[in-house]
């Protein structure tokens, strides 16, 4: 049962993020096309503000989404109930919160900005990207109830609906009328409908929702109080991490870099959003096997996971190593393209948070939160010290490395640590030699593969670029097999993939 949840999740996250992604970089080819650079620095700098804003929710979220796991487990409507009306009434507090400290901040928003935009009024789509995300939290609790219950292909086939129907308005309005206001209101209009459809779909799958709750236990409370607390440190350090980026370049460098920067990050984003689905998707079945199965069956689904992260990693990695620069070239134009110091630093620093997901997926499910709750803080003080300093020397590679610094001094270090010895009973020196391995053979391959690419193929056209794909995952499916053939783990993927398609045929893969 948990596996037929977990393929149906992977499957409709799987297209939800083909869907989703396809539409991103159509809209943002219309918006690079009909608006100025400035207008897509500007952009990506509001969406950073406005995640340090998401600072308010503290992490509440995973906390009250972990201790569903049980309840859901068991039945137990009481319980389920009496947790969802804590959250409904967290979440539209937080709601509001954001709403009102955001309009505090707005006439200090020209500060983050070097040199002069008077041309951009930017309190206008401020207060409209303000107003969007107060309004997605509206929703949120509802959907962690489905994701919590295994059932995020219900959320993945909303979210595809309305996406569509946004980023076809979205294009016709760039077209027509480029117009960036018109742009982020509809923004706004597709997030409350999309929220509306969600709710009603769960109150009428949860009818004992609309009941009558009853307070939680003490003892029940306490423990998630506990976790909230942790995810308080966790999400500061996260937004610190992953939204002071391009406050740094602005700040520092300028809106034109901002701009320049964010569409190798979209691409990059494009491909974490594949992580999050497809390990969001398994989480809550991993949670499940946590309370139901033995010890050594918890060990061997984390080495297959272990393992299925590593070669998703180097295949992903290896792919924009070779095709980066020729698809920003292709998508946006040859003046678009950075330099390769800062690609390679950008493609180091998506490899090795890639690679954490297995452990991150597993901490997750096992609801250890509290056990590295200072974690993000130290995280997020390297990586802004680290930042600052080296753009002083390298410029803009040198917030891109300071990411790097902070993966690898902080996260890949306590992560594991900590996974190890409160979750799972495995071996800590055995995963650092594994994660080298995967690493040293990534590594090589990316070097391998882009020299031959470069003399037998010329990717700078799109025939050339789509033919570049299959040419980068053949030999790397093919590579990663020699490497790793009589690896128990790949055995098994192997062993499971050739009963599918026994057995199904490929469309159920």
């Amino acid at each position: 049962m948990i596996e037929e949840k977990m393929t149906k999740n992977i499957k409709y996250s799987i297209t939800n993020y083909i869907c989703m992604n396809i539409l991103r970089f159509l809209v943002r080819i219309a918006f690079v096309r009909n608006l100025s650079i400035e207008y897509l620095g500007l952009n990506s700098l509001l969406m950073n503000i406005l995640s340090v804003l998401s600072l308010v929710e503290l992490g509440i979220g995973p906390a009250i989404v972990y201790s569903l796991y049980e309840p859901l487990a068991s039945n137990n409507k009481e319980n389920i109930k009496s947790i969802m009306a804590i959250f409904k009434r967290t979440y539209t507090t937080i709601g509001f919160v954001i709403f009102i400290v955001g309009l505090s901040l707005m006439p200090y928003l020209s500060w983050l900005i070097k040199g002069d935009i008077y041309t951009i009024d930017i309190k206008l789509p401020y207060f409209l990207y303000l107003l969007y995300i107060s309004i997605s939290y509206l929703g949120a609790y509802q959907r962690s109830l489905l994701l919590a219950d295994q059932k995020q292909y219900i959320v993945n086939i909303y979210q595809v609906i309305s996406q569509s129907i946004l980023a076809v308005v979205q294009i016709g309005i760039l077209y027509f009328y480029k117009n960036y206001y018109l742009f982020i209101g509809v923004l706004v209009i597709c997030t409350i409908l999309e929220n509306y459809f969600i709710s009603r779909k769960v109150y009428k799958d949860y009818e004992f929702l609309k009941e009558e709750y009853k307070p939680l236990t003490s003892e029940f409370k306490r423990d998630i109080i506990k976790n909230i607390k942790a995810m308080i440190a966790h999400k500061i350090g996260e937004v610190v991490v992953f939204s002071s980026s391009n406050m740094m370049i602005s700040k520092f460098i300028g809106l034109t870099a901002v701009g320049l920067y964010t569409n190798y990050y979209m691409v990059i984003t494009a491909v974490n959003s594949f992580a999050v689905k497809f390990f969001s998707s398994i989480t809550a079945s991993i949670g499940n096997l946590m309370l139901t199965e033995e010890e050594n069956d918890k060990k061997k689904a984390f080495r297959i996971l272990e393992f299925v992260t590593a070669c998703q990693a180097s295949i992903i990695t290896v792919g924009l190593y070779v095709l980066f620069d020729p698809f920003i070239e292709i998508w946006l134009g040859k003046a678009y393209v950075l330099d390769e110091t800062v690609v390679v630093g950008m493609i180091i620093s998506f490899y090795f948070t890639y690679m954490r997901n297995s452990v991150l997926t597993f901490k997750s499910a096992c609801g250890l939160f509290w056990q590295d709750r200072y974690k993000p803080i130290i995280e997020g003080i390297v990586n802004v010290f680290a930042g600052v300093y080296l753009s002083g020397i390298f410029g803009l590679a040198g917030i891109v490395y300071g990411n790097v610094i902070s993966t690898l001094l902080v996260c890949f270090c306590i992560e594991p640590y900590v996974l190890f010895k409160y979750g799972l009973t495995l071996s800590l020196k055995k995963y650092f030699f594994n994660c080298t391995v995967y690493t040293i053979i990534t590594f090589l391959l990316a070097i391998l593969i882009k020299n031959i690419t470069d003399y037998v193929l010329d990717t700078s056209n799109g025939f050339g670029f789509v033919l570049g794909i299959f040419w980068v995952i053949f030999c790397m499916v093919i590579l990663w097999n020699v490497f790793f053939w009589n690896k128990d783990e790949c055995k098994y993927i192997r062993k499971l993939l050739i009963e599918k398609v026994k057995k199904y045929g490929f469309y159920h893969i």
